[in-house]
């Protein structure tokens, strides 16, 4: 997971840039008229245009009911802190994000208060870009910190009112605290629970309708990481009325043949219902590559076709329906084969999520966008 965050890192530092402008692999359940959950996407660009970036939302607007804001990459802290304006690189990326969401769309908003390793608090946000370095004296706080703690909650506060977001998750990914701390004895979840008594309370005071979150890296079921969440995180869904799902089986699981969604275990995201226990549950984040992926820097080499991704689609689907999850949201629309190859550098990391859009490199539509319309064009309950 460490190195999915890192490629997110690069990718969030791009999209400033952009500112200013078994198993369940194969359901038989038949599609039903309705469904639970609301459909989306971020608004990852494919490429590092204006074009590509108002033809990004363009689709995501016309193809989903709600929208994903991941802000996962480092927070404005002494200016969040002092009510202050935030730098100008921060305040461009937010104005641009809430102006391009199109009017009516559910919005779902994450800030994390974790850095994108998972170890600590969140890194700083300037006009440097995002996943900047904390200055004096903020390296030297933590999630126990009142500063972190107001300072936290002064921005999702402004954020909130901003974007108004049905959703919120103040900890993505927060699971890996917990096997962060299992790794090297650490006391950090411990603290971020602390963080979470006070920041959630707070939120709810100023809006009693926001429905709270925090989202689970799922490991592959029964595995020792998989038993730890199952163990610990707990003591964390107390504090929030939904839990959502962060995972790519394809990459992160570790199976044989994991290219094919037919090998998923059955219990593949339903595992995240026993984590959950009576709260609701959302996929907060979720993709799966429709070419084969050959990573030989990272020892990766998973072999998988469009129609896996368009199985994946449909499995993802029917799963969420049987769960009555709340939503779904896939990371990326379009392929960014373009961004890779240039902006990106070819990095070894992103690729792993390069090709898993709904529309390939030169966007032309694969035939998961006909699976992920079906679902979309029946009516969402309420």
């Amino acid at each position: 997971m460490q190195r999915k965050r890192f490629a997110r890192t690069v990718l969030l530092c791009l999209s400033l840039l952009l500112a200013a402008c078994g198993g369940g692999g194969s359901p038989t359940q038949s599609i039903p008229s309705t469904r639970s959950f609301a459909m989306g996407f971020t608004p990852w660009p494919y490429a590092a245009t204006v074009a590509a970036v108002n033809d990004t939302y363009a689709k995501i607007n016309a193809n989903g009911d709600i929208v994903a804001h991941h802000l996962d990459s480092g927070i404005p802290w002494q200016e969040a802190l002092d009510g202050t304006p935030y730098p100008s690189a921060v305040e461009s990326e937010i104005a641009a994000r809430v102006s391009n969401t199109a009017a009516g769309k559910k919005v779902y908003l994450a800030i994390s208060p974790l850095n994108t390793a998972r170890t600590g608090m969140a890194d700083y946000w300037n006009n440097s870009g995002s996943g900047q370095p904390l200055p004096a004296p903020w390296n030297g706080y933590g999630f126990t910190s009142t500063e972190v703690q107001t300072a936290y909650i002064n921005f999702a506060t402004d954020l909130i009112t901003r974007f108004n977001p049905e959703y919120f998750n103040l900890g993505i990914e927060a699971s890996e605290l917990i096997l962060n701390d299992a790794k090297d004895g650490g006391s950090r979840y411990s603290d971020y629970l602390s963080f979470v008594a006070v920041v959630a309370p707070a939120l709810k005071t100023s809006f009693p309708n926001l429905k709270l979150m925090v989202s689970v890296g799922l490991k592959y079921p029964g595995t020792p990481e998989a038993q730890l969440l199952e163990t610990y995180l707990p003591s964390l869904v107390g504090y929030v009325d939904v839990v959502g799902a962060s995972v790519y089986p394809y990459a992160f699981f570790g199976h044989a043949n994991a290219g094919d969604p037919a090998n998923l275990p059955a219990n593949w995201l339903s595992q995240l219902q026993t984590i959950a226990g009576s709260k609701p549950v959302a996929v907060a984040e979720t993709g799966w590559i429709a070419e084969n992926l050959v990573i030989p820097s990272l020892s990766v080499n998973v072999s998988a076709t469009a129609d896996n991704q368009a199985a994946y689609v449909q499995a993802l689907s029917s799963q969420a329906q049987a769960m009555d999850a709340k939503f779904v949201i896939w990371f990326s629309v379009v392929d960014f084969v373009d961004l890779w190859t240039n902006a990106l550098g070819q990095d070894p990391i992103a690729q792993i999520w390069r090709d898993t859009g709904l529309y390939d490199g030169t966007v032309a539509a694969r035939p998961a966008l006909t699976t992920w319309q079906k679902w979309y064009g029946y009516s969402l309950t309420p």
